[in-house]
Protein backbone atom coordinates (compact mmCIF):
# COMPACT_ATOMS: atom_id res chain seq x y z
CA UNK A 1 0.00 0.00 0.00
CA UNK A 2 2.45 2.30 0.76
CA UNK A 3 4.47 1.85 -2.47
CA UNK A 4 1.27 2.11 -4.41
CA UNK A 5 1.13 5.82 -2.62
CA UNK A 6 4.40 6.48 -3.23
CA UNK A 7 3.90 5.97 -6.72
CA UNK A 8 0.69 7.99 -7.06
CA UNK A 9 2.30 10.82 -5.09
CA UNK A 10 5.64 10.83 -7.52
CA UNK A 11 3.37 10.33 -10.67
CA UNK A 12 1.12 13.97 -9.41
CA UNK A 13 4.75 14.96 -9.05
CA UNK A 14 5.88 14.59 -11.89
CA UNK A 15 2.76 15.79 -14.34
CA UNK A 16 2.03 18.96 -12.05
CA UNK A 17 5.92 19.36 -12.93
CA UNK A 18 5.23 18.93 -16.67
CA UNK A 19 1.88 21.01 -16.64
CA UNK A 20 2.27 24.57 -17.13
CA UNK A 21 -0.09 27.13 -16.27
CA UNK A 22 0.76 29.61 -18.87
CA UNK A 23 1.41 29.67 -22.56
CA UNK A 24 5.01 30.16 -22.66
CA UNK A 25 5.14 33.55 -25.06
CA UNK A 26 9.23 34.12 -25.79
CA UNK A 27 10.73 36.94 -24.54
CA UNK A 28 13.29 37.94 -27.23
CA UNK A 29 12.86 38.48 -31.19
CA UNK A 30 11.43 36.73 -34.18
CA UNK A 31 14.67 35.69 -35.50
CA UNK A 32 15.57 34.15 -31.81
CA UNK A 33 11.97 32.25 -31.80
CA UNK A 34 12.24 31.00 -35.58
CA UNK A 35 16.00 29.74 -34.45
CA UNK A 36 14.09 27.98 -31.66
CA UNK A 37 11.67 26.48 -33.37
CA UNK A 38 13.91 25.20 -35.84
CA UNK A 39 16.28 23.45 -33.07
CA UNK A 40 13.11 21.99 -31.97
CA UNK A 41 11.31 20.72 -34.97
CA UNK A 42 8.22 23.14 -33.97
CA UNK A 43 5.90 25.33 -35.48
CA UNK A 44 5.37 29.18 -34.59
CA UNK A 45 2.34 30.54 -33.14
CA UNK A 46 2.09 34.46 -33.51
CA UNK A 47 -0.26 36.54 -31.65
CA UNK A 48 -0.95 39.59 -33.06
CA UNK A 49 -2.44 42.08 -30.39
CA UNK A 50 -3.10 45.83 -29.69
CA UNK A 51 -2.65 47.41 -27.00
CA UNK A 52 -5.99 48.28 -25.40
CA UNK A 53 -7.66 46.49 -27.05
CA UNK A 54 -10.30 44.70 -24.83
CA UNK A 55 -10.45 41.49 -26.48
CA UNK A 56 -6.61 41.24 -26.39
CA UNK A 57 -6.85 41.50 -22.95
CA UNK A 58 -9.28 38.88 -22.16
CA UNK A 59 -7.03 36.51 -24.48
CA UNK A 60 -4.10 37.21 -21.85
CA UNK A 61 -6.05 35.77 -19.22
CA UNK A 62 -6.61 32.48 -20.71
CA UNK A 63 -3.01 32.27 -21.96
CA UNK A 64 -1.88 33.41 -18.58
CA UNK A 65 -4.54 31.09 -16.53
CA UNK A 66 -6.01 28.24 -18.46
CA UNK A 67 -3.06 25.02 -17.99
CA UNK A 68 -5.25 22.79 -21.06
CA UNK A 69 -4.42 25.61 -23.48
CA UNK A 70 -1.15 26.37 -21.65
CA UNK A 71 0.27 22.95 -22.26
CA UNK A 72 -1.32 21.95 -25.58
CA UNK A 73 -0.13 25.46 -27.31
CA UNK A 74 3.41 24.79 -25.33
CA UNK A 75 4.18 21.50 -26.83
CA UNK A 76 2.74 21.83 -30.24
CA UNK A 77 4.60 25.50 -31.12
CA UNK A 78 7.07 27.74 -29.63
CA UNK A 79 4.92 30.61 -28.66
CA UNK A 80 5.35 34.79 -29.32
CA UNK A 81 3.36 38.06 -29.04
CA UNK A 82 4.12 40.93 -31.31
CA UNK A 83 2.34 44.43 -31.30
CA UNK A 84 0.97 45.45 -34.44
CA UNK A 85 2.21 48.79 -34.52
CA UNK A 86 5.66 47.78 -33.36
CA UNK A 87 8.38 48.37 -35.76
CA UNK A 88 9.38 44.76 -35.40
CA UNK A 89 5.43 43.16 -36.55
CA UNK A 90 5.33 46.53 -38.97
CA UNK A 91 8.96 44.88 -40.61
CA UNK A 92 7.64 41.56 -40.65
CA UNK A 93 4.06 42.47 -41.88
CA UNK A 94 5.66 44.18 -44.96
CA UNK A 95 7.45 41.18 -45.61
CA UNK A 96 4.81 38.70 -45.71
CA UNK A 97 1.88 40.86 -46.63
CA UNK A 98 -0.11 40.59 -44.18
CA UNK A 99 -2.96 43.18 -43.28
CA UNK A 100 -4.50 43.75 -39.48
CA UNK A 101 -7.91 44.13 -39.82
CA UNK A 102 -9.27 43.37 -35.91
CA UNK A 103 -6.92 41.72 -33.06
CA UNK A 104 -6.25 39.96 -31.83
CA UNK A 105 -4.78 37.86 -34.98
CA UNK A 106 -3.58 34.60 -34.46
CA UNK A 107 -0.85 33.36 -37.04
CA UNK A 108 0.37 29.94 -37.54
CA UNK A 109 3.71 28.93 -39.12
CA UNK A 110 6.50 26.59 -40.05
CA UNK A 111 9.95 27.22 -38.92
CA UNK A 112 11.38 28.19 -42.13
CA UNK A 113 8.96 31.48 -41.99
CA UNK A 114 5.68 29.99 -44.16
CA UNK A 115 2.64 30.80 -43.68
CA UNK A 116 0.13 27.59 -41.99
CA UNK A 117 -2.87 29.45 -41.07
CA UNK A 118 -4.38 33.14 -40.26
CA UNK A 119 -7.53 33.71 -38.09
CA UNK A 120 -9.26 36.88 -35.96
CA UNK A 121 -10.22 35.49 -32.87
CA UNK A 122 -12.89 36.79 -31.04
CA UNK A 123 -14.94 36.26 -27.42
CA UNK A 124 -16.28 33.57 -28.78
CA UNK A 125 -12.82 31.66 -29.40
CA UNK A 126 -11.76 32.68 -26.14
CA UNK A 127 -12.01 29.05 -24.00
CA UNK A 128 -9.88 25.91 -24.25
CA UNK A 129 -11.30 23.97 -26.97
CA UNK A 130 -12.02 26.63 -29.32
CA UNK A 131 -8.29 27.77 -29.05
CA UNK A 132 -7.16 23.60 -29.14
CA UNK A 133 -9.43 23.24 -32.77
CA UNK A 134 -7.54 26.41 -33.77
CA UNK A 135 -3.98 24.79 -32.86
CA UNK A 136 -4.98 21.41 -34.53
CA UNK A 137 -6.45 23.52 -37.74
CA UNK A 138 -3.51 25.20 -38.13
CA UNK A 139 -1.49 22.01 -38.35
CA UNK A 140 -3.63 19.78 -40.38
CA UNK A 141 -3.35 20.49 -44.00
CA UNK A 142 -6.92 20.03 -44.94
CA UNK A 143 -8.20 22.64 -42.86
CA UNK A 144 -5.07 25.35 -42.61
CA UNK A 145 -5.67 28.43 -44.94
CA UNK A 146 -2.26 27.94 -46.73
CA UNK A 147 -4.68 25.12 -48.39
CA UNK A 148 -7.37 27.41 -49.56
CA UNK A 149 -6.43 28.89 -52.30
CA UNK A 150 -5.54 25.08 -53.54
CA UNK A 151 -9.13 23.88 -52.61
CA UNK A 152 -10.86 27.16 -54.58
CA UNK A 153 -9.06 26.08 -57.71
CA UNK A 154 -9.79 22.69 -57.08
CA UNK A 155 -13.64 23.95 -57.19
CA UNK A 156 -14.53 24.31 -53.87
CA UNK A 157 -17.08 26.95 -54.14
CA UNK A 158 -19.34 26.29 -51.37
CA UNK A 159 -21.10 29.25 -49.69
CA UNK A 160 -19.35 29.01 -46.14
CA UNK A 161 -15.76 27.96 -47.35
CA UNK A 162 -15.90 31.13 -50.12
CA UNK A 163 -16.82 33.75 -47.49
CA UNK A 164 -14.03 32.40 -44.94
CA UNK A 165 -11.28 31.90 -48.13
CA UNK A 166 -12.75 35.29 -49.35
CA UNK A 167 -12.03 37.26 -45.83
CA UNK A 168 -8.69 35.50 -45.08
CA UNK A 169 -7.86 36.96 -48.83
CA UNK A 170 -8.13 40.62 -47.25
CA UNK A 171 -5.11 38.83 -44.05
CA UNK A 172 -3.18 38.23 -46.61
CA UNK A 173 -3.28 41.17 -49.25
CA UNK A 174 -4.76 38.79 -51.71
CA UNK A 175 -7.15 40.66 -53.74
CA UNK A 176 -6.84 38.50 -56.45
CA UNK A 177 -8.74 35.87 -54.45
CA UNK A 178 -10.75 37.77 -52.32
CA UNK A 179 -12.28 38.92 -55.61
CA UNK A 180 -12.38 35.83 -57.41
CA UNK A 181 -13.79 33.96 -54.08
CA UNK A 182 -16.57 36.84 -54.32
CA UNK A 183 -17.72 36.84 -57.41
CA UNK A 184 -18.08 33.04 -57.04
CA UNK A 185 -20.10 32.98 -54.35
CA UNK A 186 -22.08 36.18 -55.70
CA UNK A 187 -22.82 33.35 -58.72
CA UNK A 188 -24.53 30.83 -56.12
CA UNK A 189 -27.01 33.21 -54.94
CA UNK A 190 -30.94 32.85 -55.57
CA UNK A 191 -32.51 36.17 -56.60
CA UNK A 192 -34.67 35.99 -53.56
CA UNK A 193 -31.79 36.02 -51.21
CA UNK A 194 -29.53 38.43 -53.04
CA UNK A 195 -30.50 41.14 -49.76
CA UNK A 196 -30.60 38.55 -46.98
CA UNK A 197 -28.60 39.45 -43.81
CA UNK A 198 -26.04 36.95 -44.23
CA UNK A 199 -25.12 39.17 -47.95
CA UNK A 200 -25.02 42.43 -46.05
CA UNK A 201 -22.57 41.24 -43.72
CA UNK A 202 -20.27 39.60 -46.31
CA UNK A 203 -20.90 43.12 -48.17
CA UNK A 204 -19.57 44.38 -45.15
CA UNK A 205 -16.83 42.17 -44.12
CA UNK A 206 -15.66 40.12 -47.23
CA UNK A 207 -16.37 41.97 -50.72
CA UNK A 208 -13.31 44.63 -51.62
CA UNK A 209 -14.41 44.94 -55.69
CA UNK A 210 -17.69 47.69 -56.67
CA UNK A 211 -17.71 45.52 -59.79
CA UNK A 212 -19.30 42.44 -57.89
CA UNK A 213 -22.80 41.60 -58.40
CA UNK A 214 -24.07 41.71 -54.89
CA UNK A 215 -22.54 45.23 -54.82
CA UNK A 216 -23.79 45.97 -57.93
CA UNK A 217 -27.89 44.73 -56.40
CA UNK A 218 -27.00 46.77 -53.76
CA UNK A 219 -26.49 50.09 -55.34
CA UNK A 220 -29.94 49.14 -57.75
CA UNK A 221 -31.98 49.00 -54.31
CA UNK A 222 -30.52 51.54 -52.39
CA UNK A 223 -34.19 52.63 -50.93
CA UNK A 224 -34.61 48.94 -50.04
CA UNK A 225 -31.19 48.39 -48.43
CA UNK A 226 -31.86 51.49 -46.21
CA UNK A 227 -34.96 50.59 -44.70
CA UNK A 228 -33.87 46.89 -43.68
CA UNK A 229 -30.30 47.53 -42.17
CA UNK A 230 -30.31 51.29 -41.66
CA UNK A 231 -28.48 54.16 -44.18
CA UNK A 232 -25.60 54.47 -42.24
CA UNK A 233 -24.15 51.26 -42.22
CA UNK A 234 -25.24 51.28 -46.23
CA UNK A 235 -23.70 54.24 -47.13
CA UNK A 236 -20.43 53.08 -45.29
CA UNK A 237 -20.67 49.56 -46.69
CA UNK A 238 -21.01 51.11 -50.61
CA UNK A 239 -18.25 53.86 -49.41
CA UNK A 240 -15.83 51.20 -48.44
CA UNK A 241 -16.37 49.16 -51.38
CA UNK A 242 -15.91 52.12 -54.14
CA UNK A 243 -12.89 53.24 -51.94
CA UNK A 244 -11.25 49.54 -51.95
CA UNK A 245 -11.39 49.58 -55.98
CA UNK A 246 -10.13 52.83 -56.73
CA UNK A 247 -7.40 52.97 -54.38
CA UNK A 248 -6.23 49.04 -55.33
CA UNK A 249 -3.49 48.46 -57.74
CA UNK A 250 -6.33 47.90 -60.33
CA UNK A 251 -8.03 51.22 -59.72
CA UNK A 252 -4.55 52.76 -62.09
CA UNK A 253 -5.93 50.64 -64.95
CA UNK A 254 -9.49 52.10 -64.86
CA UNK A 255 -10.92 53.64 -67.60
CA UNK A 256 -12.46 56.94 -67.51
CA UNK A 257 -16.14 55.54 -67.96
CA UNK A 258 -15.65 52.71 -64.82
CA UNK A 259 -14.19 55.95 -62.88
CA UNK A 260 -17.51 57.88 -63.91
CA UNK A 261 -19.66 54.86 -62.83
CA UNK A 262 -17.82 54.91 -59.41
CA UNK A 263 -18.53 58.63 -59.03
CA UNK A 264 -21.84 58.22 -59.99
CA UNK A 265 -22.29 55.65 -57.03
CA UNK A 266 -20.76 58.20 -54.94
CA UNK A 267 -23.29 60.57 -55.33
CA UNK A 268 -25.79 58.45 -54.84
CA UNK A 269 -24.94 57.71 -51.40
CA UNK A 270 -24.35 61.67 -50.76
CA UNK A 271 -20.96 62.35 -51.27
CA UNK A 272 -21.12 65.95 -52.22
CA UNK A 273 -19.14 66.89 -55.87
CA UNK A 274 -15.94 68.26 -54.34
CA UNK A 275 -14.79 65.20 -51.65
CA UNK A 276 -15.33 63.22 -54.99
CA UNK A 277 -12.94 65.63 -57.02
CA UNK A 278 -10.49 65.13 -54.51
CA UNK A 279 -10.51 61.50 -54.31
CA UNK A 280 -10.22 60.81 -58.25
CA UNK A 281 -8.41 63.77 -59.71
CA UNK A 282 -5.22 61.70 -59.80
CA UNK A 283 -6.27 58.53 -61.15
CA UNK A 284 -8.75 60.20 -63.34
CA UNK A 285 -6.45 62.51 -64.74
CA UNK A 286 -3.79 59.89 -65.52
CA UNK A 287 -6.34 58.15 -67.24
CA UNK A 288 -6.64 61.34 -69.48
CA UNK A 289 -3.66 62.40 -69.79
CA UNK A 290 -2.65 59.14 -71.52
CA UNK A 291 -6.07 59.08 -73.68
CA UNK A 292 -4.83 62.24 -75.02
CA UNK A 293 -7.07 64.08 -73.36
CA UNK A 294 -4.57 66.64 -71.48
CA UNK A 295 -7.11 70.00 -72.06
CA UNK A 296 -9.40 67.78 -70.32
CA UNK A 297 -6.94 66.84 -67.58
CA UNK A 298 -6.04 70.20 -67.18
CA UNK A 299 -9.17 71.45 -66.49
CA UNK A 300 -9.42 69.08 -63.73
CA UNK A 301 -5.98 70.06 -61.90
CA UNK A 302 -7.28 73.60 -62.13
CA UNK A 303 -10.45 72.84 -60.63
CA UNK A 304 -8.73 70.88 -57.48
CA UNK A 305 -6.34 73.56 -56.88
CA UNK A 306 -8.56 76.40 -57.58
CA UNK A 307 -10.73 74.68 -54.35
CA UNK A 308 -7.89 75.21 -52.37
CA UNK A 309 -7.57 78.60 -50.10
CA UNK A 310 -4.01 78.24 -49.76
CA UNK A 311 -1.39 75.79 -51.55
CA UNK A 312 0.74 74.55 -49.03
CA UNK A 313 4.06 74.72 -50.88
CA UNK A 314 5.44 71.18 -50.60
CA UNK A 315 1.99 70.82 -52.61
CA UNK A 316 3.02 73.24 -55.18
CA UNK A 317 6.14 71.32 -55.47
CA UNK A 318 3.98 67.71 -56.42
CA UNK A 319 1.99 69.14 -58.74
CA UNK A 320 4.94 70.74 -60.75
CA UNK A 321 6.72 67.24 -60.40
CA UNK A 322 3.07 65.33 -61.21
CA UNK A 323 1.93 67.70 -64.29
CA UNK A 324 5.63 67.60 -65.89
CA UNK A 325 5.61 63.69 -65.60
CA UNK A 326 2.45 63.62 -67.65
CA UNK A 327 2.75 66.15 -70.18
CA UNK A 328 5.96 68.47 -72.28
CA UNK A 329 3.01 70.27 -73.79
CA UNK A 330 3.43 74.39 -73.36
CA UNK A 331 0.00 75.10 -73.83
CA UNK A 332 -0.76 72.93 -70.56
CA UNK A 333 2.18 73.90 -68.32
CA UNK A 334 1.34 77.34 -68.98
CA UNK A 335 -2.09 76.75 -68.19
CA UNK A 336 -1.16 75.19 -64.84
CA UNK A 337 1.65 77.18 -63.50
CA UNK A 338 0.33 79.33 -61.16
CA UNK A 339 -0.01 75.96 -59.20
CA UNK A 340 3.82 75.72 -58.84
CA UNK A 341 4.29 78.97 -58.78
CA UNK A 342 3.29 79.21 -55.29
CA UNK A 343 5.92 77.61 -53.78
Amino acid sequence: MKKITLFLLLTLFVLGANAQKSVNFQKTNLKAVFALAKAQNKNVFLEIYAIGCPHCESFKKTFDNNIGVANYFNQKFISYQMEWNSPEFREFAKKHTIYVLSTPLMSFWDNNENLLHIQPAGDEQNNEKSLKDMADRATNPQQQSASWKGFFKQGVHDDNFLIEYGYNCRFVCDTTGNIEAMNAYASNQKPENMNSQINFLVLQKVIMDDDNALFKNMMNQLPDFYAKFGKENVVRTAENIIMFSLYSGRGKTYSVERLAEMKTNLRKIGVDDRSILIRFWMIETTALFKLGQEEKAADMINEVYKGTKTIDPKDAIFAEKYIKEKTQNPAILSKLEWIYKKK
